[in-house]
């Protein structure tokens, strides 16, 4: 049965013979200005996975902070629950400082920006359609003392309420809840003389369609947001289409003038019924690992198939106008689902597989190489310029520039190889080519992909033909290292 399902799959995208696309990159167009930064969500770990509580230890954050070296991000989103830092009805700033601590350390010592935010559980009751003032308050307290107390000031964003348009939501959906509440923490944070330091990030809504804009249009109106966001989890054909782009572009068209958006959350689900057979397998994966939760697991992280589809949604991304996006998730054994052991699977890795989840857990995915390469290339600070492909609807471009500096990147979401002709208006020289496929990533180590060649000439007034794997990624870019 496995087999048929597989052999379905690789079906549904054709055969093996080779076509030719024309990827134009206009470097004279920019599409994107002063991009953010790249990066992925690094929450506090739940530790007790209901077998006795597990502790890091300082080896286990070392080895975090070198396979994130390798991946430089500039955007990090940490979220965390206020109402659990609560003892006696007063602030326990301490709670779960040590795990915050090396964190933010990180984050503040590599200069990347943080989206701080507050899950709102215990916040907020929406049967009866009420706060807790002062928990809410206790929250701008909080961001309070870790940017002028303790000297955070890497968090630049702070997100009240996970996706409060959600039934899941402390707010279950409610706008006038969830608007209320967020102006009571603005003016905590005002009171704080905290606004010239954090702005808030919003509306934070979870999307599948352009159906929830008017939310955020309303929100804009209401609230004074310093950068906007949106979550999502298409499925992956929803990306492969292209469709993708033309959903969250309604959102960017939604947010004021002079506002940048961000995605704040993203990773792929197979809720379309064209990726039902992608859904039963994932299932079936889940289904033979203990640790994995049957309700909220991406399984095929392990697949270089997930590498590129999570590259199509981020070059999407950034050509759509989007200042950066924050990859859903850096660990598994940050958050679980069902019960305390039934993880969520969707990390890079999971740094507690020696400890308790089995070693091989503890081993760096694929697609952390493709998400590294489209971060470690799209510097804070970098332009996104147009780029036009001209052929196979699965072949997709992007074009970067910060300082001088230039990447172009090619991706190949079929299964299908696919002949590129790259071409533009300039020549890119001293450059380093970067192949992510099967078979082809170039390690020194497990954490550092070294390029596949080096000091070559990309003459695109020429054009560069290039043979492309099914699902591959192929990056040029003359970058200082």
């Amino acid at each position: 049965m496995i087999r048929k399902i597989l052999f379905a799959m690789m079906m549904l995208w054709g055969g093996t013979a080779t076509s030719q696309t024309i990827v134009d990159y206009d470097f004279t167009t920019c599409v994107n200005a002063g991009y953010i930064g790249n990066g992925a969500q690094w929450d506090p770990y739940q530790l007790d996975y209901g077998h006795g509580k597990l502790s890091f230890t300082e080896a286990e954050w070392q080895k975090i902070y070198r396979r994130l070296d390798f991946m430089r991000p500039q955007l990090m989103r940490v979220v965390h629950n206020t109402a659990e830092l609560m003892q006696g009805g007063r602030l326990d700033p301490m709670g779960n400082f040590d795990q915050v601590r090396h964190i933010l350390d990180y984050c503040q010592k590599r200069n990347v920006s943080v989206i701080f935010g507050d899950w709102g559980w215990g916040l907020a009751d929406a049967k009866t359609k009420t706060f807790s003032r002062r928990k809410v308050e206790m929250a701008a307290d909080y961001v309070t003392w870790l940017v002028k107390d303790k000297g955070y000031t890497c968090i630049k964003y702070y997100n009240m309420i996970n996706e409060p348009n959600g039934y899941w939501s402390t707010t279950e959906g409610d706008y006038e809840l969830w608007r209320d509440l967020t102006r009571c923490f603005y003016q905590r944070m005002k009171h704080n003389r905290m606004l010239q330091s954090v702005k808030l990030v919003g509306a934070d809504l979870a999307i599948w369609t352009p159906a929830e804009v008017n939310w955020q249009r309303k929100a804009a109106q209401e609230i004074d947001f310093g950068l906007y966001d949106i979550h999502t989890y298409p499925s992956k054909t929803t990306v492969n289409s292209g469709e993708y782009s033309r959903i969250i572009h309604a959102y960017k068209e939604a947010v004021p003038q002079g506002h940048k958006i961000v995605m704040g959350e993203v990773g792929l689900k197979f809720v379309e019924p064209a990726d039902s057979l992608y859904q039963q397998e994932n299932l079936r994966r889940a289904a033979a690992l203990p640790y994995a939760s049957m309700d909220d697991s991406q399984m095929f992280i392990f697949d270089y198939m997930y590498g590129t589809d999570m590259a199509d949604v981020l070059m999407q991304t950034a050509n759509s106008g989007y200042s950066g996006c924050v990859a859903w998730m850096l660990d598994d054994a940050m958050h679980s689902a069902e019960r305390p052991d039934k993880l969520k699977m969707w990390g890079f890795w999971n740094i507690f597989g020696e400890e308790f989840f089995g070693g091989g857990q503890e081993k760096i995915r694929p697609w952390f190489y493709a998400w590294s390469l489209l971060t470690r290339y799209m510097p804070a600070g970098s332009d996104i310029y147009r780029t036009t492909v001209r052929g196979s609807a699965s072949v997709k471009g992007l074009a970067v520039e910060k300082d001088g500096r230039r990447m172009v990147a090619v991706l190949n979401v079929s299964k299908k190889p696919q002949q590129v002709i790259l071409k533009g208006q300039m020549v890119l020289s001293d450059c380093k080519r970067f192949d992510y496929a099967e078979g082809r990533l170039c390690l020194s180590d497990a954490r550092i992909l070294l390029p596949n060649a080096e000091h070559l000439t990309l003459n695109l007034r020429e054009g560069h033909t290039i043979d492309m794997p099914g699902e591959s990624l192929i990056i040029f870019n003359d970058f200082n290292e």
